[in-house]
């Protein structure tokens, strides 16, 4: 490849898979990390809480952050960054302290979500087609390969230090190289709506509950979905990573073909196709406890899921009278503010009725919102 004919479009497809391959080393290290701090599902629940804390309060003042700086350059500072604190990881044995290092995380990850998203935005609006699904493809195939190495490592006892400084190694060059590939932010003001704090639009709301909706099944498949392996399946090795890969495998499928079947079908038929498919899913991880059964039920809970969050960061990022930066940070803070509350509820839950209960309260949230959707169809035209 030509390096110095690298598009911005497959710079931010990159950027989405180095960051997203973090995740993927995140969620098959948790059970690790649990036990290198001494703590329980309550615990893991705080530091997602934590974390979530850190990134909201980035995002709330992001816009100002990138009108100063520019998407672009912020995102080659928090490419170094992010990679530079895994370093620390493996060095904290206390609960307390990781809490303090999430939260520190969570503001360089939040900016890093405002930043990325909003490039894809103005990407797809440049391009004039759907491509939002396509972008998160590239995010889940980030989590789908990291899960699938970081399993092997485990498989084959890795430290977890050395596993970190591997990736460390390759991913944080390639994180700033591909940064420098992006266009700089032209700022347009459409506007007083520049900040989040304003009378949001109908759909704003209906897509404000989409995300949080979706938020929940996504993170609770990167927090849980390794411990719901080792806790309630009873395997170790390889096949506690076996959640996440084939949640992500059909991920990555749906959000690939999502923009070619959004725009051939709309986005009220596929939407409901996705709440549908992640239904069934969730009744198959709730009652089953077989391997086949997690495979199968994380592979459509996969699909179901994967293309909730891209039709809402897409729809929001191109409402009339509504700054797309704004837009954006809407559906991010409303993702990350799941992420707040849920997590340590969620973590009491497992500790109390078992880790696979995790998944009731979703499966309940995911039949009510059919209603909604269905109401809102014509209105919003979806």
């Amino acid at each position: 490849m030509n390096m110095n004919k690298i598009t911005d479009i497959f710079a931010c497809r990159v950027l989405f898979f180095i960051t997203a391959f973090s995740v993927g080393l995140w969620t098959i290290r948790i059970p690790t990390i649990r036990d290198q701090i001494h703590t329980d599902y309550i615990g893991i629940g705080y530091i997602m809480a934590t974390f979530a804390i850190g990134s909201i309060i980035m995002m709330l003042g992001a816009n100002l952050i990138i009108a100063k700086y520019s998407s672009k350059k912020i995102l080659i500072f928090i490419g170094l960054a992010q990679w530079l604190l895994w370093l620390a990881v493996p060095f904290i044995t206390d609960l307390g302290m990781f809490m303090v290092f999430a939260f520190i995380f969570g503001t360089a990850f939040g900016l890093f979500e405002i930043c990325i998203n909003l490039q894809a935005s103005k990407i797809e609006s440049r391009q004039k087609k759907s491509m939002m699904s396509g972008f998160h493809a590239f995010w889940s195939l980030g989590v789908l390969i990291g899960s699938f190495f970081t399993s092997f490592f485990l498989q084959w006892n890795i430290a977890i230090l050395n596993n970190i400084l591997i990736y460390v190694i390759i991913m944080l060059p390639m994180n700033i190289f591909f940064a420098t590939k992006l266009r700089e932010d032209k700022k347009i003001l459409v506007n007083d709506k520049n900040n989040i704090f304003f009378i949001w639009p109908t759909l704003i709301f209906l897509l404000v509950i989409i995300a949080m909706s979706n938020a929940l099944t996504e993170g609770s498949v990167d927090a849980w979905g390794a411990l719901y392996m080792t806790d309630y399946i009873k395997v170790n090795g390889f096949k506690v990573g076996l959640a996440t890969i084939s949640f992500n495998i059909f991920m990555v499928v749906g959000r690939f073909y999502g923009d070619f079947i959004r725009d051939r079908i709309g986005v009220y038929n596929l939407l409901m196709t996705l709440m549908i498919l992640s239904i069934i899913s969730l009744l198959v991880l709730i009652n089953y406890n077989s391997i086949l059964s997690a495979v199968i039920g994380f592979a459509i809970l996969g699909m179901g899921a994967s293309s909730i969050v891209p039709i809402a960061y897409s729809l929001a990022g191109n409402i009339k009278g509504v700054d797309s930066g704004v837009g954006i940070t809407i559906i991010s803070v409303a993702v990350y503010g799941t992420f707040l509350g849920a997590p340590a509820s969620l973590g009491i839950l497992a500790n109390t009725y078992g880790v696979n209960n995790i998944f009731t309260p979703i499966f309940i949230l995911f039949i009510f919102l059919l209603i909604p959707i269905r109401i809102f169809k014509f209105h919003l035209k979806l």
